[in-house]
């Protein structure tokens, strides 16, 4: 029997988030290679989660995460029921069936996938044959008892390993199988990383999402969720916040429940004077359900005055709580109108979508 040991308990330190989590097409990171492993009909899977942070996840047993990834294989390990044991990086969520298949028939107690460079590798001060180096990956299926042991003399001499075969070679003398792996098998370390692999797994559209409202005095004016103005606003049912609506137009459109004027209609009392925000909650949450993520914003707001250089920065700000987007993919550009239109606001949305896609 081979158990499987999934690991997600890292803090993220080079990405700059704990990137097991993030959500992707509607699944959180570490949920690709998990659903990989159970297609691949491993019945026992473990898998491990930072400290403190415990939660239940159908299908799987849990168990918390150490102070290094050692440890954390180490707590895994020990829970498996398996003779064997694939252990196998949550930050490698391009994991195949195939990989997978692959290690469990291999003949060996420690087995690892590997990649050749194909760039030149200069090491040292000096480049080296890189036909002589190899990029080790995860998976890594090795016999339980022996990786056990290996960890308890690793713990008692104070010594750390990155991975399962260095582990063993290291402590037990016992150097690992190599077997063939996959360069789409990448490891998931930089934000750069992220964005391939946002790629892979989505298909990109662009929306466009449009909005105009008549400026009345008596009524505050709200663009992106913040006041920018006390004696003048938008005419409309709700706060007439242009920015969210023509956002929120463009994505109910592309999912198909036809224009903002139909899903919150001006003729129903519960809108009125309702602040967009609502709008904006309700469409993020009907996109993340469906595997929609928003990808980029790109806003142009035709306004005569208020000048809006002083409210950009909160409204940018409130678009990236909004649509969980990062600050960094959202343009916001303001234009006078040269007078043509001096009492109302238009607001131009230009929205990218990322679809999970299927299979």
């Amino acid at each position: 029997m081979v158990s499987a040991v999934l690991l997600a308990a890292g803090r993220g330190r080079r990405a700059g988030v704990r990137k097991q989590f993030v959500r992707i097409g509607g699944r959180r990171l570490y949920e690709y290679p998990l659903s990989v492993l159970r297609e691949a009909g491993i019945e026992d899977v473990i898998l491990v989660l930072p400290e403190g942070e415990m939660e239940d996840v159908e299908g799987v047993r849990t168990v918390e995460g150490g102070a290094e990834r050692m440890d954390s294989v180490f707590n895994g390990v020990r829970a498996a029921r398996g003779e064997y044991v694939l252990v196998h990086d949550s930050a490698r969520a391009n994991l195949s069936v195939g990989l997978v298949r692959r290690l469990i028939e291999a003949e060996g107690d420690v087995v690892v996938p590997a990649v050749r460079p194909p760039d030149s590798v200069f090491y040292a001060g000096r480049y080296i044959n890189r036909d002589e180096v190899l990029l080790v990956q995860t998976p890594q299926r090795v016999r339980r008892t022996l990786l056990m042991e290996a960890y308890e003399r690793a713990k008692a001499g104070g010594r750390l390993y990155t991975d399962e075969g260095s582990l063993i070679l290291g402590e037990m003398g016992v150097a690992p199988k190599f077997v063939e792996g996959e360069r789409w098998n990448f490891k998931i370390t930089y934000p750069s990383d992220m964005e391939v692999f946002r790629r892979l797994k989505m298909s990109v559209h662009t929306l466009f999402g449009y909005d105009v409202h008549r400026l009345v005095p008596g009524r505050p004016l709200y663009l992106a969720g913040v006041k920018v103005a006390d004696d003048f606003g938008a005419l409309g049912h709700s706060d007439g916040d242009a920015v969210l609506h023509a956002v929120v137009d463009a994505l109910l459109s592309f999912m198909g429940f036809g224009d903002i004027g139909t899903v919150f209609s001006d003729t129903d009392a519960r809108w009125e004077g309702v602040r967009s925000e609502v709008f904006a909650a309700e469409t993020a949450r009907l996109a993340e359900e469906r595997g929609i993520e928003v990808l980029r914003l790109d806003l142009t707001v035709v306004l005569e005055r208020p000048k809006l250089r002083g409210f950009k920065g909160a409204m940018i700000e409130n678009l990236s709580r909004l649509f969980n987007l990062p600050s960094e993919r959202i343009s916001l550009k303001a234009k006078s109108g040269n007078g043509l239109h001096p009492n109302s606001i238009q607001v131009f949305a230009i929205v990218e979508v990322g679809v999970a896609a299927s299979g």
